[in-house]
């Protein structure tokens, strides 16, 4: 088969070009069967496994300790981080193989789950444990407010290696590893451009927030890479041509989206983008030809959308109907083992007291679904539903009225600069008293060069994507900014700056800016659809939407830094649009020409510098003190 190139798309050779296609050179060629709608080649696979083979060795070897090419006999890469004996003494580690419960030395009973662990990090004192009480035999019960298929995906480990930290970081490693392949393909698809993709796929790959989040037994990044998948999906239905296309990629999609909401309830942001997405695309016919100021700012015939209404058909509606029906089977399916258990503790909280345990309320008995055909016992689909919706509204209700402090929260509006990151570990070495003693500590800081440089390059997405007259350029921009700030300035007046009461309320003038950042995201939407700027407003979009979901969940509960892993990839895909950018930038002073190109160059090294500047802090790997304190660039106490 002969592949011909034209426009950056790729087209069967002598295969009739549509009728809107022939009407504009622009037009959008189609692309022919599987191999040549994912438009993948030989060099973009090398790439993708040289970039998950980096991130595995990255996240399975650290720490790498400094003399790992020269030093013999010393431990030069520990493995796993905290799971070593550099930082968790081997005195307090007990792992008992899984299985069912058996006699000690001593002749107690005893189980995986039943006797102390050494290594765990942060939030690993819930999930590995949830996801070895699913492998007992009987399933042990437990109320987690998060849906089980993270758990699910760490327990194979487990049952296979025991229950230990190696085992039940395993998953996250490998997730999180395939989480810079997926970035690949999004930035791929979003834009012909390599050097773009291997930017935004290597970003991701050395930020410090996934880095320990991929080595750490907690469900967030996980989630994170199905909702990158989903993006994928999204992406792929988006740009389809052919009917064919359309309906493989949106039912692809819907079993994409629910496994993203069966991992952790974050799917709602890409969801809500697609939909907003799918939804301005479908009606843009009506809009412009209503509103003349869509008119004005949309670009030339947008063929893509023609030829994408034809795919859809007149069914679409019914299409997306099943989709989402598929979605919620998927949902439902995630919890399998989770109805096989009589759940004794399924806590219905109705209140929030600050000053006891943070939590009131009462718990709930979920029995198992079972119902008679005769004399035979079956599932009863009915009841295993309204167990999954009894489950899921107390998880919300948890989410809700949970209100008790933490050291390590921090406010949503401090995530893009990093303010407060999560200490995940931390441990000293040596008497109090040394002046310089070691340190090993763990933080889930961002790599400062990738979060900080994708501030200025979002706001030149969106610059960019604001096409058309100027009055409609400044009106999105000062829409955004203005809103945001007045949602900043009024939010921090309106916290407690003890750290003791949770709950805010920031008022009538943070409500109304609310308001007008919803506004100015939906003009980014319009402006996605209707104008030729849909990369960077879907950047824009993206960011935004994963970011200001939060803001109404921080009213009421305190949030971590970790909850912005969905920015992170936009941030990333931001960052590395600019850069490629600047690569094909010629600006003239004087009488002479200068290429930015090594603008570019210079901000992805400085990433590179940043993760291995940062490297320690993010590995545990033990240090003196004032080295530890150089890296101490934001408030991570």
């Amino acid at each position: 088969m002969i592949l011909g190139r034209a426009g950056g798309l790729w087209r069967r050779q002598g295969q009739e070009t549509p009728r809107a296609a022939r009407d504009d050179g622009r037009a959008p060629l189609v692309r022919a069967g599987v191999r040549g709608f994912l438009a993948l080649e030989k060099r973009d696979l090398v790439a993708i496994v040289a970039l998950v083979l980096l991130s595995l060795f990255l996240r399975f070897a650290s720490p790498i300790f400094p003399d790992f090419l020269t030093a013999s006999g010393g431990m030069n890469i520990a493995g796993m981080g905290a799971a070593s004996s550099t930082n968790s003494p081997p005195a307090e580690c007990t792992p008992v193989p899984v299985g069912p419960p058996g006699k000690d030395s001593t002749g107690t009973t005893v189980n995986h789950v039943d006797v102390k662990q050494c290594g765990f990090i942060f939030d690993e004192v819930y999930f590995p444990v949830d996801a070895a009480k699913d492998l007992r035999q009987p399933a042990a019960s437990y109320f987690d407010p998060e849906p089980p298929l993270a758990k699910l995906l760490m327990a194979p480990p487990i049952a296979t290696m025991g229950f230990t930290t190696w085992s039940w970081r395993i998953s996250t490693a490998i997730f999180g590893s395939l989480l810079v392949g997926i970035i690949y393909l999004v930035a791929l698809r979003l834009r012909r451009d390599r050097w773009f993709a291997s930017a935004a796929a290597l970003f991701v790959a050395l930020d410090g927030l996934a880095f320990v989040e991929s080595r750490t037994g907690v469900i967030d990044i996980i989630a994170i890479f199905f909702v990158a998948l989903f993006y994928y999906m999204f992406l792929l239905h988006w740009q389809a041509r052919t009917r064919r296309q359309w309906r493989a990629t949106l039912y692809l999609m819907a079993l994409v989206a629910g496994l993203a909401f069966a991992a952790k309830l974050t799917a709602l942001a890409p969801l809500v983008i697609a939909a907003a997405l799918i939804t301005v695309r479908g009606i843009s016919p009506w809009l412009a030809g209503m509103v003349s100021a869509i008119r004005r700012i949309a670009g030339p015939r947008r063929h893509e959308v023609v030829m994408w209404r034809a795919a859809a058909g007149r069914f679409a509606l019914v299409h997306y109907t099943v989709a989402m029906l598929i979605g919620g089977a998927i949902f439902c399916a995630s919890f399998s083992r989770y109805l096989t258990i009589e759940h004794t503790d399924v806590y219905r909280f109705t209140a929030c007291s600050p000053g006891t345990t943070g939590l009131t309320g009462t718990a709930d008995t979920l029995q198992v679904p079972r119902m008679k055909v005769g004399p035979a016992t079956v599932p009863d689909p009915v009841q295993a539903v309204a167990n999954i919706i009894d489950i899921t509204e107390a998880g919300l209700q948890y989410h809700e009225q949970e209100c008790h402090p933490h050291p390590y929260a921090s406010r949503w509006y401090t995530w893009p600069v990093m303010v407060h990151p999560v200490l995940f570990y931390y441990v000293q070495t040596g008497a109090a008293s040394a002046d310089n003693p070691t340190v090993a500590s763990i933080t889930d800081m961002g790599n400062p060069a990738l979060w900080w440089l994708a501030i200025p390059a979002l706001l030149a997405c969106i610059w960019r994507l604001t096409r058309g007259p100027p009055w409609w350029r400044l009106f999105v921009s000062i829409l955004g900014l203005a809103s945001l700030s007045v949602m900043i300035i009024t939010f921090h007046a309106a916290q407690q700056p003890d750290n003791v009461t949770v709950r805010v309320s920031p008022g009538t003038l943070f409500t109304i800016a609310f308001i007008g950042v919803v506004v100015f995201s939906a003009c980014i939407t319009v402006s996605a659809v209707v104008s030729r700027r849909f990369v960077p407003a879907f950047m824009v979009l993206g960011y935004m939407t994963s970011w200001i979901l939060w803001v109404v969940g921080n009213e009421r509960r305190v949030l971590f830094f970790y909850h912005a892993l969905g920015m992170l990839l936009f941030a990333a895909l931001a960052l590395a649009y600019v850069l490629a950018g600047l690569r094909n930038t010629v600006v003239r002073v004087g009488g002479r020409q200068w290429s930015l190109e090594p603008l570019a160059w210079a901000a992805t090294i400085a990433v590179v510098a940043s993760f291995i500047f940062f490297y320690p802090a993010w590995t545990a790997l033990p240090m003196p003190d004032s080295d530890h304190q150089m890296r101490l660039w934001v408030d991570a106490w």
